[in-house]
């Protein structure tokens, strides 16, 4: 859990450095162009080199481990490229510029799901330790928090032991199973098999192999009835369990826990409600991974397709398409355009509309769509029933447009107040944009009103109206669940009536300055499409310490929403 909220912080501390960051990635890029294209020049690769450290220790300072590692294989690589040499390092280069492609992709996804996810990497890493002299691939479980001090490697009773020809009958069995499984034959048909050999060896062998085929039994399970996914490397996993059969006992600690970790992490990734697989993890206590296998590989699909940026860019022009059939719509229905030509367009758009949906994997819109569109083909004038019902099928796709929008902001963001924004009906959000709009106009009202009031020698009369407009404001955040920030409006306006306004009213600029600060802080909070979630409980931890500051402290229920 506290590796969780690491991951978190150092996703949302990018909110700090994110410019800074990609600047000095494009420097690097550039660099390792121009070292492409001039071989001889190696300072250009040095140069590149030093870039790529100072982003490593950048990444490292923030917490975000799994990028740090990425830039550290980088380097390392890079430091074995002779400078004077490289025509004949040409893999070593591509891993390293595809790296840091791979980075730019990383980062903003970090941004937008509110938390690192290091595992992502691992296949870039894995790449680069390839083309490294003595570099060995690293585990998925490598980023797993797992303290295998913790975990008694005989926590299993020893079995009976048997004669050698009993014991190689047995291994015989699991090495059948096994090689099934090398083969690609369905797990289904060779689990029986390995799971057979596994429990016989279990009354046959020494405590810490029994335990070790207890927990490659669990593996077998999870892997199965997750379903996980079985590549080359977790097929070699049970080859090296072999080795450990052949000579039960014998084998390293250093070896013994790397199989022991790879096993408990298939057995961690496993759905719950599988017997052999809930067990060991209750008697081993194993933490849950940061995400399961099925989160993994939608991240993974994430990272390969298109970038954040080109997805908003898609969102937004699908968002004027439905706007522009929405207005032929309206024209159909009263009748003022030509119907013939308003209709072929409208065609058009529903056609491009339905298949850019389906392009995106918003299917069912898509479908209804389609079905919408084709009702139109044959459409006669005063057919309100049949526009009515393609409206309501355009206001599906706009809600799930919306919600598509809505995911591509950080999801771990307060923004606009709420974290369920993104699915509200389209009135509805369109409703909070006009309050959100309101309430900026009162903060700003505001803000002018007590700037009149300094310029003017400190005249009450420019207060009069301001307690009553921060009251709009303060029930225009309340109703958009923004409560935090409700409560330091309502205790501005307090402190405006009370002292501003009193008879004889003696304020210090830096009173003045301190309540600026505040409203200043929660016309940014509103203003601001763009804050995670721990930017944006340090503005309103900001607004709400200026006003304790001015003796009107925020309640602590609203304090802690």
């Amino acid at each position: 859990m506290e590796n969780n909220k690491k991951m978190q912080t150092g996703a949302h501390s990018l909110d700090l450095i994110r410019d800074e960051l990609f600047a000095s990635m494009g420097e690097v890029e550039d660099l390792l162009q121009q070292y492409l294209e001039d071989r001889s020049n190696g300072s250009l690769l040095q140069q590149a080199i030093d870039g790529m450290q100072q982003l490593r220790g950048t990444l490292a300072l923030v917490q975000l481990k799994g990028g740090a590692l990425l830039l550290e294989e980088m380097v390392a690589l890079g430091n074995e490229i002779p400078v004077h040499d490289g025509d004949s390092h040409n893999a070593a280069l591509s891993a390293i510029c595809d790296s840091l492609f791979l980075l730019q992709r990383y980062l903003p996804l970090c941004r937008q799901k509110g938390a690192e996810i290091p595992e992502l990497l691992l296949p870039g890493i894995n790449q680069l330790r390839a083309l490294r002299t003595a570099a060995t691939q690293l585990s998925d479980s490598h980023f797993w928090d797992l303290d295998l001090a913790t975990i008694d490697l005989r926590q299993r009773p020893a079995g009976n032991p048997v004669d050698a020809k009993t014991h190689g009958r047995l291994r015989q069995m699991y090495q059948i199973g096994l090689l099934g499984l090398l083969r690609n034959e369905n797990l289904s048909s060779c689990r029986p098999m390995l799971q057979r050999a596994l429990q016989r060896l279990q009354g046959t062998v020494d405590a810490r192999t029994v335990t070790l085929c207890w927990m490659a039994d669990a593996a077998l399970e999870a892997i199965e009835q997750t379903p996980l996914r079985l590549d080359p490397m977790r097929k070699r996993l049970f080859g090296r369990l072999d080795r450990e059969l052949r000579s039960p006992g014998q084998a390293s600690d250093e070896s013994l826990h790397a199989l022991v970790k790879e096993l408990l992490y298939l057995v961690a990734l496993g759905r719950d409600g599988l017997p052999l697989a809930d067990a060991v993890s209750t008697a081993c206590q194993l933490p849950l991974p940061d995400c399961t296998e099925a989160e993994l590989e939608s991240a993974f699909a994430s990272l390969r397709g298109p970038g954040l940026d080109v997805m908003r860019s898609v969102a937004e022009a699908l968002q004027e398409e439905i706007a522009a059939c929405k207005d032929m719509l309206d024209l159909l229905a009263r009748n003022a355009a030509d119907v013939e030509q308003t209709l072929d367009s409208l065609g058009q758009a529903l056609e491009r509309l339905w298949k850019t949906l389906s392009m995106l994997n918003l299917n069912g819109v898509s479908a209804l769509l389609r079905a919408a569109a084709q009702s139109l083909e044959n459409w006669q004038a005063g057919d309100v029933d049949s526009l009515e019902q393609v409206a309501d099928t355009i206001l599906q796709v706009e809600r799930a447009v919306g919600r598509l929008q809505s995911e591509l902001l950080d999801p771990g963001s307060d923004h606009k107040g709420s974290n369920d924004a993104g699915n509200l009906p389209v009135e509805l959000k369109e409703a909070r944009i006009v309050l959100i709009d309101e309430s900026q106009a009162g903060l700003a009202l505001a803000k002018r009103s007590i700037t009149a009031y300094l310029e003017s020698g400190l005249d009450r009369m420019h207060l009069l109206n301001v307690p009553t407009t921060l009251e709009s404001v303060r029930g225009a955040l309340t109703f958009l669940g923004m409560s935090r920030a409700a409560a330091v409006v309502e205790q501005a306006a307090r402190f405006i009536q009370e002292v501003m306004l009193a008879e004889n009213a003696n304020l210090s600029d830096n009173q003045l300055e301190t309540l600026a600060d505040a409203l200043s802080g929660i016309e940014f909070y509103l203003d601001s499409s763009e804050l995670s979630a721990v930017t944006a409980r340090d503005i309103l931890r900001l607004a709400e310490d200026s006003m304790e500051s001015l003796g009107y402290p925020v309640g602590s229920d609203a304090a802690h929403d």
